[in-house]
């Protein structure tokens, strides 16, 4: 019988199946009222190196939420309901993108991002990469949070 400690480097880093259940089983990561994510694959629990993902959840009025996107590429396929996102160069341009289920949206880095409530419940998966450093910088408690489930 060998040991097997799920703390140790890339201990989590094996080809598996993520089920549904384990990703609605995920805690949430608050991003405004109304407007959280389930991140289900990070290099904090499960040893990923190159890109992180989870599913967003918004409700019908949730508060707007922004973000710069410095250095790293993102996408959003939309499960259920619609996304709106607007967009901001560094010039200050502005497009709305709009994607509803099925549809998936491509987010480069180098733009300024805000997802807007669309009046119905919806619910996008998301990834992005390359994987920043271990560490949620923004969220240090979630990013604990996801090194605790490592089992």
């Amino acid at each position: 019988m060998t040991d097997y400690d799920p703390a140790a480097p890339n201990a989590r880093r094996y080809p598996r199946v993520i089920t549904t259940d384990e990703i609605e089983s995920m805690p949430r990561l608050p991003f405004n009222k109304g407007i959280d994510t389930a991140i289900f694959l990070s290099r904090e629990r499960d040893d990923a190196r190159y890109f992180r993902q989870g599913v967003c959840f918004m409700e019908p009025d949730h508060s707007p939420y922004h973000w710069e996107q410095a250095d790293f590429d993102e996408t959003h396929y939309c499960l259920k309901g619609q996304i709106r996102l607007r967009v901001r160069d560094a010039r200050g341009r502005e497009i709305v993108l709009e994607a509803t289920q099925g549809e998936h949206i491509y987010l480069t880095a180098g733009y300024a991002y805000t997802l807007e409530a669309t009046g119905v419940e919806s619910a996008f998966f998301w990834t992005s990469g390359p994987s920043p450093r271990v560490g949620i910088v923004e969220a240090p408690e979630y990013s604990e949070t996801l090194k605790s489930l490592r089992k």
